[in-house]
């Protein structure tokens, strides 16, 4: 699904000559519907909108006005006499003292905005206003789409300039949205290169909590938050999610007010004179996505996963998703053809079914300081033409992938030398690199044009089946012109990206930066996957895809199977837990199978082969998480009827007691029985601990009832244990 279309500018409606602070009487009142939520604004003429509900569904027969009164307060001492309440797009002009929606001035320095008409009106699934100032000649015209099946809220804003100077645009929220009653705590994200998605769990803050970004991409943090109440988990409770779908520098903040009133509210952060708006000139805001769950954080998953299955992931043409095989961590910058070939050999005896040639294959790189720009592949890596390694990758059963960064330049390349102006700099301040490099300046036209011509060609001429896209640096400055520009570059990437797929329908993009550092529902409109985080260390994936798969599905994070020692970390991990981690996710492989030890081989031949038996059901079923009282995790996937799931349970550390508690297990039909085996191979210290070993290989039959209340009493108290337990209903 396409990003809602914004709604046509109109001129202003004509002033009612209402008196300043007083409020028509007439209130209108709109719904939408979804299958587990209800959208209810209400707006009153030269007002914004307000939110009446959002929430679990109402009855059609509700009567939104006793509803809305039911929550109206009365005057109370030193106040305003109108008072100013919680609503859908709050500004400084109508008394609003805390974060407003919309800030900036025109050129006289006026920037006091207070909408002197407002109009609301309903479309299928799809409420629209139009708000609009006549002193300050301001339009803003707020979308917001309710999604019928999973209740998933999309909000965004247009706001056009209709007066005769120029306006000043400071901060413009997608999404504000008045907090609710029963919303005690902010669940939160930081991060850093191979460590995204750190959660923090905090009381909401009186005052202000905020969270800025100004790095030029989504963050190692992301860019969602979850408002929760007292007791939410992952299995229950009420949660609000909010997530930015936006590939660049943004703000995600809440408010709380003297007197106790709260907003949430997420947007695009502006620098100063980043965006002007010229007499005529409109802005669309980045798209919000919001939801409500009573199911606490795996009842927001089951709304965003089918919604990002459904509208927001591309199309795919093959079905599945193949296993791939990376050559970084495999060989770095240290290859020839006769070493890849070699390599492509070991990866698809293992079982890979794509093979992607990363960093180092073009003219002049040897290390991650020069030749970023020139997309020309280097004839002394591969003597015998890239297409040749090509077709031996395909004689092999594999398809091709190839590892660029495009939006980047080198000092040290043919590209630099000859466009030095065409890198993001400010006049006179000396030009800091980033592992060696400078970003392009993808908010001028002459340069991404280069770059597409480069990129079509490389597409045009060889048989490549998938662009691992990376963006390894931050943008700074983030300059274009003299001016403020992160804004305009961002877009600029994405039309990079929209024209090359436009070209070239059949190559998969995977979203790279640092790893996880552009990981949004913006940008994965036009990628098939993200490269989650550069470490493939498996007890950092756990905590790093549970908090990532809350809006994203498994298939689209990108989970591979890294060396051990793990060359981050430096972690020893059995073969055995670092395969089944990456089962839960788009599997890969990016280690040296000459390396590995000949059972550590079999061992992931098996888990390949495993994971192609039950990618069907591990890419479209319900996924859930939970954690057990004395701390191993759970990971699972469900069928939608409940008749088939596949459960990771594991540990990282080792447990407190030597017998560990029962391993219950959620989501089931418990009015049914289900098979219950535990594939192999078994971890193999847990292994000599299992009673009956004999049972657990053709499988065991329980009532779901027992599996969800009392648990299996598996060994799970030594560390970086990993067992697979696979459930079909009878």
């Amino acid at each position: 699904m396409s990003p809602p279309e914004p709604i046509p500018i109109r001129s202003p409606a004509p002033s009612l000559g209402r008196v300043e602070g007083e409020r028509r009487a007439m209130t209108q009142y709109e719904r939408i519907d979804s299958a587990i939520s209800t959208f209810v604004t209400a707006i009153e003429e030269g007002a914004s909108p307000r939110l009446v509900h959002f929430g679990r569904p109402l009855p059609a027969h509700t009567d939104l006005q006793a509803l809305d009164a039911a929550l109206k307060r009365g005057p109370r001492e030193s106040t305003p006499d109108a008072p100013v309440l919680p609503n859908l797009f709050p500004v400084a002009g109508a008394g609003w003292l805390a974060e407003p929606a919309l800030s900036g001035y025109h050129d006289n320095g006026d920037g006091l905005i207070c909408w002197t008409s407002s109009t609301m009106r309903r479309s299928s699934q799809e409420i629209h206003v139009a708000l609009r100032d006549e002193r300050t000649g301001l339009a803003a015209d707020l979308l917001w789409r309710l999604d019928p099946k999973t209740g998933v809220l999309a909000s965004s804003v247009r706001l056009t300039n209709l007066a005769d100077s120029d306006f000043h645009l400071h901060s413009l929220c997608s999404l504000s949205l008045p907090v609710p009653n029963w919303a005690s705590e902010v669940l939160a994200f930081s991060g850093d290169w191979s460590r995204e998605m750190q959660a923090h769990r905090m009381p909401l803050p009186p005052g202000e909590w905020s969270s800025t970004n100004r790095t030029g991409r989504t963050g190692f943090a992301g860019a969602s938050f979850a408002l929760l109440e007292s007791g939410a988990g992952d299995q229950a409770g009420r949660v609000l999610a909010i997530h930015l779908a936006w590939s660049g520098n943004h703000r995600l903040s809440t408010a709380t007010c003297s007197g106790g009133a709260r907003q949430a509210s997420a947007g695009v952060h502006l620098a100063p004179g980043e965006v002007v708006l010229r007499p005529g000139g409109a802005f669309l805001s980045p798209t919000v996505y919001a939801c409500v769950s009573q199911t606490g954080l795996n009842g927001v998953s089951d709304a965003f996963h089918p919604f990002v299955r459904s509208s927001i992931l591309p199309v795919r043409r093959d079905g599945s998703r193949k296993v791939h095989f990376n050559s970084w961590e495999a060989a770095y910058f240290s290859f020839d053809e006769s070493s890849m070939r070699r390599l492509a050999d070991q990866a698809a005896g293992l079982g890979a079914e794509r093979f992607i040639l990363d960093d180092g294959w073009f003219l002049g790189r040897r290390d991650d300081t020069s030749s970023l720009g020139d997309w020309r592949v280097d004839p002394s890596r591969f003597p015998s033409g890239l297409d040749a390694f090509i077709r031996h990758v395909k004689s092999l059963g594999m398809d091709f992938g190839l590892w660029v960064e495009p939006e980047m330049v080198s000092p040290d390349s043919d590209l630099y030398r000859a466009h030095p102006d065409w890198c993001v700099h400010a006049p006179g301040l000396a030009r800091r690199t980033m592992r060696g490099q400078l970003w392009l300046d993808m908010a001028r036209s002459d340069v991404r044009d280069h770059v597409f011509s480069q990129i079509d060609a490389l597409l045009s001429e060889y048989d490549i089946a998938c662009l691992k896209w990376d963006c390894n640096r931050f943008l700074d400055p983030a300059v274009s012109g003299g001016q403020q520009a992160a804004e305009r570059i961002t877009r600029g990437s994405y039309e990079l990206m929209d024209r090359l797929r436009s070209a070239h329908p059949g190559v998969d993009i995977e979203s790279c930066a640092s790893g996880g550092a552009r990981i949004d529902l913006e940008v994965v409109k036009r990628c098939m996957r993200v490269w989650t985080s550069d470490t493939t260390d498996a007890i950092e994936r756990l905590a790093i895809q549970r908090w990532t798969s809350i809006i994203f599905p498994m298939e689209a994070l990108g989970a591979h199977v890294g060396p051990s020692p793990n060359p981050i970390t430096g972690r020893v991990i059995p073969m055995e837990m670092r395969a089944r981690v990456a089962l839960f996710g788009h599997m890969g492989v990016e280690a040296d199978p000459e390396r590995m030890s000949e059972t550590d081989r079999k061992t992931l031949a098996e888990h390949i082969v495993f994971y192609k038996r039950h990618r069907g059901l591990l890419h479209s079923g319900r996924h859930l998480r939970w954690s057990t009282r004395d701390g191993a995790e759970g990971r699972m996937t469900i069928s939608e009827d409940q008749g088939e799931a596949l459960v990771l349970a594991c540990r990282a550390d080792v447990a407190v007691h030597a017998e560990s508690a029962p391993f219950a297990i959620p989501g089931l039909d418990r009015a049914a029985r289900y098979k219950v085996s535990l594939p192999t191979p078994w971890p193999q210290i847990a292994a000599r601990r299992l009673a009956e070993p004999h049972l657990w290989r053709d499988g065991r039959v329980f009532y779901a009832d027992s599996l969800v209340e009392t648990g299996l009493a598996l060994p799970l108290s030594d560390p970086q244990t990993a067992w697979l337990i696979h459930l079909i209903r009878l």
